[in-house]
């Protein structure tokens, strides 16, 4: 976001639960027994639906000892900020949102679930934590997932904060690392993911994925980084 656009520092709103079973191809009968953790994760809904539903989640991010009063201010008018630049950007792709009024709409619904649920588990299920220094111990989690954190601010994040944020998920994944998405606002994708899967070769079976959800242009790829075929 540019101009009078612009949010300084880090962004803090949140997807919906369904954009994440999208992202990330997931299935719920899959997933069922299986302990999942989500980094950087915003406001998102994904954690609080899945709780709900009886899963074992846990959501990291660096904004997670804040109060839930200040995330919510935080979300809601970093949202505004997103409908009002989406208002004047044509590229964006109006299939999951048919315009920026139902994104605003939908993704405000979503931070207000995450709120409810954070006020009870902040510091339980909600832990404040960087991504490159996650407090658990090796292979605590079937599923990892990343959103919007890497490769699409290539150009705040370098190839270090990468490289580190990927180790580490990996450290505590017994199972699979999924990565969403690989390219930046424009549709380019970024210069750190070829570096990525030269890293990564030989040590996991790291693949591109086609998935069922598309926002930005060219965002219709996972990076599917996985330790284990038997645990998924």
């Amino acid at each position: 976001m540019e101009n009078d656009y612009m949010i300084k520092g880090p962004i803090f709103t949140g997807r919906t639960y369904q954009e994440y079973i999208q992202m990330f191809n997931l299935s719920i009968e899959k997933l069922k027994g299986k302990s999942i953790l989500d980094c950087a994760a915003g406001a998102s809904s994904f954690t609080p639906i899945m709780h709900s539903l009886g899963f074992d989640v846990k959501a990291v991010d660096t904004f997670y000892d804040k109060s839930p009063r200040i995330l919510y201010q935080m979300c809601a008018e970093h949202l505004k900020v997103l409908k009002k630049a989406l208002e004047k950007k044509g590229s964006y792709i109006w299939k999951f949102y048919k315009d920026p009024d139902e994104m605003f709409r939908e993704r405000l619904k979503a931070c207000k679930i995450f709120m409810s649920d954070y006020k009870m588990g902040k510091g339980e299920r909600y832990i404040m934590a960087d991504v490159r220094e996650l407090p658990f111990p090796d292979d605590s989690f079937h599923l990892v997932l990343c959103s919007h954190l890497l490769y699409i601010y290539d150009h705040r994040l370098d190839w270090k904060f990468h490289l580190e944020s990927i180790n580490e998920m990996l450290r505590v994944s017994k199972g699979e690392v999924r990565i969403y998405p690989l390219v930046k606002e424009d549709g380019r994708k970024s210069i750190y993911l070829k570096r990525t899967l030269e890293h990564l070769q030989g040590k996991v079976d790291a693949k591109l994925e086609r998935v069922d959800y598309i926002f930005r242009p060219s965002a219709d790829e996972m990076l599917r980084l996985v330790k284990s075929l038997s645990v998924l």
